[in-house]
């Protein structure tokens, strides 16, 4: 016996040790996960930060801090919930891609062939455009454009699609990416008149019910009381939760970090969940395979990305020598980040109710350099001086903006003649009329939101600021034909996500 202890001694300690190692190794790693959330928290200072590290099947790290509701003073947990925005979009696309596994759609078929009164200013792209099309951002449309026709308005999804047509082509077709949400929402319809249920339904019965996601909602339509919120804020002030009327497709699913886990879980197990395949390998392949190439910049390239992509509701890019497969999302008081590394059976999950554009990005390469091994860059530093340089050019914009303020420069009329009932094609209506010897413009379709007094900034330009704290005031401009009268306006409002420059209203009455 006292020989047989003092060989198996030595072999218990050949075999643990390394085991000890691979376990101290790993409590290091996730030391260092909990140091650089805390110092991205503390960097960046969103009102809430939720996050979740999902390896192999397992949420390996999870942290929440800051407030849900800064206004009551409760804090975050792992289970509340956020609009995750346009990671919405993966959802949509992947109902697509289930409908192509159970026989009823076909990545290559024509949107035409789905909603007949489908419509843009192109014919040729109308009547070629595919769902394939339309999920990677190839359809000839710029960036945001359409975004007005459904952001506060009261316009449902069919009228939205009425008024795409008037819509400029920008682009080249099916060579150039312009970012779409109207295009989702179009993939929605197709998914409601294929199945004859809603989007939010087809959602939750096809992925939010088997994944377990049972703190997830389609949109806030769908809040019974019983979920816990993160609040959306800006500047550290609450704001409203935004309700959609329109474009639920493209940015309205609610979820938590938690529930996230399990569809990334899914998707890095090639569609299978527990015992049930939700999507086939090849659509989960298809979904993350690049249909578009993107640009890659001089400084990309300096940090190590070498190749970007838009595939099927997701971006695809290499970094640390990794496919990373990610979708970013904003929403007002919402930043949202899913990213899966399919190589290291990993996934990342950030969400942030602070309309913090910056924390997302330094916390997620910070946390691929750890468990990757490799640490090339200081993301908080690159990041905060990012931030700061973004804060410089918006001040330095603003102040040279004030410069064509002239109130020397007087109107051409009094204000009266400013009045009228004015018409966009695309938009809709707007409407300027005198209250409490004011100006007030409103844009009708959102009037609740897009509504401003005008206040004289120099001749016939006049200022105004719509109810809505991320946007800039804008400079409202009338146009006056050669018999003096004022036939129409345009508005220079200055939005990365809100093309007003598009509008040219005409008087009509």
């Amino acid at each position: 016996m006292k020989n047989i202890v003092k060989f198996v001694i030595p072999l218990i300690l050949v075999i643990a040790i390394p085991l000890i190692l691979f376990v101290q190794k790993n409590e290091n790693d996730l030391q260092k996960f909990d140091k650089i959330t805390q110092s991205v928290f503390d960097e960046f200072h969103p009102t809430g930060l939720s996050m979740a590290i999902v390896k192999d099947g397992e949420i390996i790290y999870q942290k929440a801090l800051g407030y849900k509701n800064i206004h009551n003073v409760t804090f975050l947990d792992s289970y509340d919930i956020f609009n995750i925005a346009s990671c919405t979009k993966a959802f949509t696309a992947a109902g697509i891609g289930k409908l192509v596994d159970d026989g009823l759609l076909s990545w290559n078929d024509k949107v035409i062939d789905y909603i007949p009164n489908f419509k843009l200013a192109d014919e040729h792209i109308t009547k070629n455009l595919t769902l394939k099309d339309i999920l990677s951002h190839r359809t000839g449309l710029g960036t945001f454009y359409g975004d007005l026709l459904w952001y506060n308005t009261t316009y449902t999804n069919d009228e939205v699609i009425d008024r795409m047509q008037y819509l400029p082509i920008s682009n080249d077709f099916r060579t150039e990416f312009g970012y779409q949400n109207n295009m989702y929402m179009i993939a929605g319809k197709i998914i409601e008149n294929v199945t004859g249920q809603s989007w939010e339904e087809y959602i939750q019965q096809t992925f939010l019910e088997p994944l377990e996601m049972s703190n997830s909602r389609t949109s806030s339509d769908r809040f019974n009381g019983t979920e816990e919120i993160a609040f959306p804020h800006y500047n550290d002030s609450l704001i409203g939760v935004y309700y959609f009327q329109a474009t639920k497709p493209a940015a309205s699913i609610w979820s938590s970090p938690r529930d996230l886990a399990n569809w990334a879980t899914m998707l890095l197990n090639d569609g299978k969940w527990k015992n049930e395949q939700i999507l086939t390998k090849e659509t989960v392949r298809t979904l993350m395979s690049a249909q578009l190439a993107l640009p890659v910049s001089e400084e990309n390239e300096s940090l190590g990305i070498h190749f970007r992509n838009y595939a099927l509701g997701w971006s695809t890019y290499d970094y640390n020598g990794r496919k990373i497969v990610e979708h970013n999302g904003g929403m007002p008081g919402f930043i949202s980040k899913v990213a899966l590394i399919p190589e290291d059976n990993m996934a990342i999950i950030i969400l942030n109710n602070g309309f913090e554009l910056y924390g997302n990005n330094a916390l997620f390469y910070s946390i691929v350099d750890i468990a990757t091994e490799q640490y090339k860059t200081n993301w908080i530093e690159y990041y905060s001086n990012k931030k700061i340089q973004s804060d410089q050019l918006e001040k330095e914009f603003n102040e040279n903006r004030i410069t064509t303020k002239n109130t020397d420069i007087k109107p051409s009329f009094e204000l009266n003649k400013y009045t009228g009932l004015f018409q966009d094609k695309m938009y809709g209506n707007a409407e300027i009329k005198i209250e409490n010897d004011e100006l007030i413009c409103t844009l009708l379709p959102a009037k609740k939101i897009f509504t401003s007094k005008l206040e004289h900034w120099s001749g016939d330009d006049f200022k105004l600021i719509f109810k809505d704290p991320f946007l800039p005031y804008g400079i409202i401009k009338f146009e006056i034909n050669e018999l003096n009268i004022v036939t129409g306006f345009k508005i220079d409002l200055p939005s990365h996500d809100f093309h007003f420059k598009n509008l040219d209203f005409k008087k009509i009455n």
